[in-house]
């Protein structure tokens, strides 16, 4: 699994318009901060949404500083560990954001409570949690609920996050390898097994050395191999996540300039 020549093309074209979308979107949050009439709700955007937005961006900034997204040569370990770092939270808080927007609506809307009042309570405010979209008028609500976006946060982003948080956390892979390759790895593994103590450990080094070095960069992301899990392209993944983002807080200050209309 590796980026074509095309592929490193439009995901560099792609990457170059973060700061611009990372921009719009702090001028259009502004915007729907000076809307808002609860100072909760405010709180929940500037120090919620709006900090969130900005770590999202140095955490793309941060895996294409570490792995270029043209590069094939075989990351170091302290450059996975770094990736990890930055995936766990490029995931922890996307899932924030859509909480703080869900937050932001329930405080803007006086619903926060508890249930006998009719009102949400705490464990059930998101944007995504089904007890707060009953709130939402059909304009949001329906694209909060469409195909696309539903399958994006329930099979994706909230499967990921959850296994971040509750299972295995997300990493990437030391390295790809072709057919040639992974029939080597597994000649060199076996020759490990059945390494023998009284041998030299020059010759135990010498295999290990061997496998570090083969294959090339891996540019996915997975969890587990034993749960279903698709590995994901690591730099072309954390661009269409950023842009879904993007979309769901245009939708979400859309919603609230057509309430004041």
């Amino acid at each position: 699994m590796i980026y074509g020549e095309e592929n490193v093309k439009n995901i560099k074209e792609d990457y170059a318009e973060i700061d611009h979308i990372y921009t719009r979107l702090m001028l259009k949050l502004s915007d729907l901060r000076l809307k808002l009439t609860n100072e909760r709700a405010r709180e929940y955007l500037v120090q919620g949404v709006c900090r969130r937005l900005n770590i999202l961006t140095r955490c793309i900034h941060n895996i294409f500083k570490i792995f270029p997204v043209e590069k094939t040569d075989l990351l170091p370990r302290d450059d996975l560990t770094d990736l990890a770092i930055n995936l766990h939270a490029f995931f922890v808080n996307i899932s924030g954001i859509l909480d703080n927007l869900g937050w932001v609506f329930v405080y803007e809307n006086d619903l926060f409570g508890s249930r006998k009042e009719g009102k949400i309570p705490k464990r059930e405010v998101g944007l995504f949690n089904k007890k707060t979209q009953i709130h939402l008028k059909p304009e949001l609500n329906n694209y909060l609920k469409s195909e696309i976006i539903e399958t994006w946060y329930t099979e994706y982003s909230k499967n990921y996050r959850d296994a971040l948080a509750h299972r295995i956390p997300l990493y990437v892979p030391p390295s790809a390898l072709n057919k040639e390759q992974q029939e080597e790895y597994m000649l060199l593994k076996k020759q490990l097994w059945d390494f023998n103590s009284s041998e030299a450990i020059s010759q135990h080094d010498e295999i290990r050395d061997k496998l570090s070095k083969l294959g090339q960069a891996c540019p996915c992301f997975a969890y587990s191999l034993n749960e279903e899990n698709d590995p994901m392209f690591l730099h072309a993944q954390v661009l269409v996540d950023f842009v879904t983002i993007k979309e769901i807080i245009d939708k979400f200050c859309d919603y609230f300039k057509q309430q004041n209309l």
